[in-house]
């Protein structure tokens, strides 16, 4: 609703259901603006969309440009509510929904599938952490607490790596999408994993799009005779790390990617640059195969 409101949910379930019959009883709702809150607003999301309500999730950083732009400087739940409704009743381009953009569908499945993914990347952070800190401790017995914490974190981790890969063998679709992803040489388990889990518009959108996405697409920054270098900006973060990885194994060992990396080189571009480029073909190509329905090998052929 233009105006907007505020309504507090003290008790989630019940006043779920009471919120979304109040809100489909409303004829002229034409978009409900959620910001993200960490994970807390997902029950509310997955409540209206259950209910058919139109839903749009807030890209956190546009909204945080959009009250610099209109110089709000109140911060309260009331003021907050009103600008999301003014957030959400401004044109498309403000709100960066591009016509390619996409509204995937509620899936249990793929969200179970993000969060034993998000759960991964927790417990490979913790797994540094602990690392870094035995590196640095002279005490045994701390050094003994260490090494069983670090055993615990390591074990949780392939537990949650079994999980994910039984959810995919569990479902056609992801199996097929897994066996896809699989087809590009260097890109293994974990980041074919990753990339379902994490970037479901893999396949519904345009290689542009997926490279800005995960965040290997070069941004340029030119005005009048500055010509800076591109660089790359924002994304997901888990998903560039695992394509990182996958990039390191492909400018050695990928038939077309690592002749594709030499001649970067040769060209005098830096290691990272050429590394980037590389991680940005195999999005490309992640992207294309999930498109195509065609394994890398036969994508191809001409």
């Amino acid at each position: 609703m233009a105006s907007g409101w505020f309504h507090p949910i003290p008790e989630p379930p019940r006043c779920h259901r009471r919120l979304c019959a109040r809100l489909s009883a409303e004829k002229q709702i034409i978009r409900i603006a959620v910001e993200p809150t960490g994970g807390y607003e997902k029950p509310l999301v997955k409540a209206l969309r259950g209910a058919g309500l139109p839903v749009e999730m807030v890209h956190t950083s546009r909204f945080a440009a959009y009250r610099t732009l209109i110089g709000a400087k109140a911060k309260s739940d009331t003021s907050d509510a009103r600008l999301l409704a003014a957030y959400a009743a401004a044109p498309e381009e403000v709100r960066g929904r591009k016509a390619e953009y996409v509204v995937l569908p509620q899936d249990a499945v793929r969200e179970q599938l993000a969060e034993l993914a998000a759960r991964r990347d927790q417990l490979k952070h913790m797994i540094h952490a602990e690392t870094c800190r035995l590196c640095t401790v002279r005490s045994q017995d701390i050094r003994d607490e260490i090494g069983t914490h670090l055993e615990g974190l390591r074990q949780a981790e392939r537990k949650t790596h079994v999980a994910m890969m039984q959810l995919v063998r569990e479902r056609t679709e992801l199996r097929n999408a897994k066996r896809l992803l699989r087809s590009i040489k260097s890109i293994g388990d974990k980041t074919a994993l990753a990339s379902l889990a994490l970037v479901p518009e893999l396949g519904l959108i345009s290689n542009k799009a997926a490279s800005a996405l995960i965040g290997v697409a070069p941004f340029v920054h030119r005005s009048g005779t500055m010509n800076a270098p591109a660089h790359i900006h924002g994304g997901r973060a888990a998903v560039r790390n695992a394509f990182y990885m996958a990039a390191v194994t492909a400018s050695r060992h990928n038939p077309v990617l690592a002749p594709f990396y030499d001649r970067l080189i040769a060209a005098g571009k830096p290691p990272k640059v050429a590394l980037v480029a590389v991680m940005r073909r195999l999005v490309v190509y992640a992207n294309a195969v999930l498109r195509s329905g065609q394994s890398w090998k036969a994508a191809q052929t001409p």
